[in-house]
């Protein structure tokens, strides 16, 4: 759970919350491709993608750092992956940092 911490606005907060949700989801999607049930995407998008949300959370900064998934998921994705969908508000959140 996240708490409210001293210089943390509420859309940081919120960030904070969907990107840790969104993490575990990947890793849940990462799961299903090794047991080949997977149905986002593929293994190697699915990792790269776990890479660059860690990166997001890491630094909180669009200033410093942009993801390239969203191109990926918009352009290869099924619109309905509430995966993909998650991914996608995320981006929208994060873009908004700062």
């Amino acid at each position: 759970m996240v708490y409210k911490q001293l210089g943390r606005s509420d859309k940081t907060l919120k960030f904070i919350t969907l990107a840790n949700k969104t993490i575990k989801e990947i890793e849940k999607e990462i799961i299903a491709y090794q047991n080949n049930n997977g149905k986002d995407g593929n293994l190697p998008q699915l990792e790269k993608i776990l890479l660059e949300v860690k990166q997001m959370l890491d630094l909180q900064s669009p200033k410093r750092y942009m993801p390239s998934y969203p191109r990926t998921i918009v352009d290869s994705w099924d619109y309905k992956s509430i995966l993909g969908n998650m991914l996608l508000e995320l981006n929208d959140l994060y873009k908004n940092l700062d």
